[in-house]
């Protein structure tokens, strides 16, 4: 749709797909035309091609994957990693190759394979299933460029812009370079389609479904796109870009995040290297709530030297400056693949030797060299620990065993600093029932929702039909959460959450009212954070907190905060006065 404001400036709707706002530069994205000139291979030996490109893509797809992981968006990772198995399915392969052996062209041979399984999903009445069908189409593609010999890598912008296409497939959106994309638009796609699921793990504003976009905008036309309405102006005047901060859009709130009658909650942010926490620094977060260190050991297939840590993690806390950063120690297993570590396969990876787990089990090596690191930097900076994938008090207790060694290891002046704060994730439910005996051992918790809400319903956070189940409002997990910061409070540890309910604005007044201490989300979103916390009162949210834990599911929850007046749409409204 589109309309024109009080100024005369063009306004394209959409459809909401990925919170935030951006304004820069319109960049249209330049689609490849999958044509050849020439004819590839038929027979054996186009049969041999088709399986280079396939084992090209796969190859990839690994390497995006791992960036993903990389990131913290492991549940988005699952979207490319099921295009991957795509690529081993035998109805692909042998359909495709035997068409080649016929002499019809690999590239065309894939297409024509495919497509009967792509219209049978678009066919479909389940939108979850439609929306499968560009996955399929996001396959095609990459194997029919490889065959084609087309470049994987898009070109990107020269400069912080605004892309505008068509579409873009999923694939697309994951390899996105974040210093120059600073959100999307499209003419096609829906808020539940994956390339909207990428955007939103990505923090990339996103804006899909906009009619005729790619015809009303052109290269470098200024845009202001605002993602939580599903807007694009097109040419803003001055007054509507007052709020961002230049090209790249980031809102600053670098004050405190005081409720109305007066309590405090610490509003930080997540990174996955270096560049997030500048961002996060300038959005004024008031410290790295989860520091990824994963990024430390990805894009190589070395493990990084002890030094080498040093170094990046003395780069990452002084972009802080005098503000906290909490790292979590390295977080992989076969569920979230390295390079430089191969792990062996598993029936149920999600499960399995994971986390800290496979840092007590198989490489405590690892965590001596990253506590060394990290004893190293916390000497001059503050920074805390934090193991992941806690289960046992006893894991806890190996794991500060390998910690008061590296003490010793390290040389005595690099730890006369204040004493280094030791925390753990709360992502396993064990851990969150046995929080009273956990908090006898750390400093702090920090609530990983994502996970803690798959375990807890036991439904698979990257499969889309249990999409439903996996509900960070329903009742079940916010009686979890109450638990652990009663548990807490009793041993005066305090209580932080990293996962994405931090920055579900649904759930800001439940965790406020739940008693939490820390909120850390994505760095476009702290100053939204922030702003609506001011519109809080802690008082309140608490009596309404203790009204939703004794309802029954997530959409009487969400009725409960609308009857209060506690929904976003509400204390956006309160903001925006």
């Amino acid at each position: 749709m589109t309309s024109a404001n009080s100024s005369g400036r063009t306004q394209l709707k959409g459809i909401a797909a990925a919170p935030g706002q951006a304004f820069a530069p319109a960049w249209r994205w330049k689609e490849t035309p999958l044509e050849s000139t020439m004819p590839g291979p038929t027979g054996e030996a186009g049969a041999d091609e088709l399986e280079r490109a396939v084992e090209h893509v796969k190859a990839r797809l690994a390497v995006t994957t791992a960036r993903l992981h990389g990131v913290g968006a492991s549940a988005e990772a699952g979207i490319l990693e099921a295009q991957a198995l795509m690529l081993e399915d035998p109805a692909l392969l042998e359909g495709a190759r035997e068409l080649v052996i016929q002499g019809t062209a690999a590239d065309v041979a894939v297409a024509e394979t495919m497509a009967p399984f792509a219209a049978m999903l678009r066919a479909s009445p389940d939108p979850v299933f439609q929306a499968r069908a560009a996955d399929v189409d996001d396959v095609v593609g990459q194997v029919r460029r490889a065959l084609l010999g087309l470049s994987d890598a898009p070109a990107m912008p020269s400069q912080p812009s605004i892309v505008v296409a068509r579409d873009l497939a999923p694939s697309q959106t994951a390899g996105l370079d974040r210093a120059l994309v600073v959100g999307f638009a499209t003419e096609q796609g829906t808020a539940t389609a994956h390339t909207a699921i990428l955007a939103r793990a990505l923090g990339l504003p996103a804006v899909v479904g906009i009619p005729g976009l790619v015809d009303a905008v052109a290269d470098g036309q200024a845009l202001l796109l605002d993602g939580d309405e599903g807007t694009l102006l097109v040419d803003p005047p001055a007054d509507a870009v007052r709020d961002l901060a230049g090209p790249a859009t980031l809102a600053v709130d670098a004050e405190p995040a005081l409720t109305r009658d007066g309590r405090r909650v610490e509003v930080g942010s997540n990174a996955a290297n270096l560049e997030d926490a500048q961002r996060a620094a300038a959005a004024g977060a008031d410290g790295i709530g989860l520091l990824r260190s994963e990024f430390l050991f990805l894009g190589s297939d070395q493990l990084p030297t002890e030094d080498e840590q040093v170094a990046m993690l003395e780069a990452v806390t002084a972009a802080m400056g005098t503000r906290p950063v909490i790292l979590r120690t390295l977080d992989v297993g076969a569920d979230k693949p390295l390079p430089a570590l191969p792990q062996p396969s598993e029936a149920n990876p999600a499960l399995g030797v994971r986390g800290l787990r496979l840092q007590l089990l198989r490489r405590p090596d690892l965590l001596a060299d990253q506590l060394r690191a990290a004893l190293r930097v916390a000497a001059k900076h503050p920074l805390r620990l934090m193991f992941p994938m806690v289960s046992t008090v006893d894991e806890v207790r190996q794991a500060k065993a390998i910690l008061a060694e590296a003490v010793k290891d390290v040389n005595a002046a690099a730890v006369n600093g204040p004493r280094l704060q030791v925390g753990i994730m709360i992502e396993v439910p064990a851990a969150a029932i046995g929080a009273d005996v956990l908090a006898r051992e750390v400093d702090f918790f920090s609530l990983g929702t994502n996970d803690l809400t798959q375990y807890l319903f036991a439904a698979d956070r990257t499969n889309p039909e249990l999409g439903p189940l996996a509900d960070s409002l329903h009742p079940a997990l916010l009686r979890m959460i109450d638990q652990v910061v009663r548990a807490a409070r009793q041993h005066r540890r305090w209580v932080g959450v990293c996962g994405e309910m931090a920055s579900d604005l649904w759930a800001v007044p439940l965790l406020v009212g739940l008693g939490v201490n820390e909120l850390s989300v994505h760095p476009p979103m702290v100053a939204r954070i922030k702003a609506t916390i001011r519109q809080l009162s802690a008082a309140d949210c608490a009596k309404v907190a203790v009204a939703a834990l004794k309802l029954e599911g997530g959409e009487a929850v969400r009725q409960l905060l609308a009857q209060h007046h506690l929904e976003p749409s509400s204390l956006r409204t309160r903001t925006d006065r």
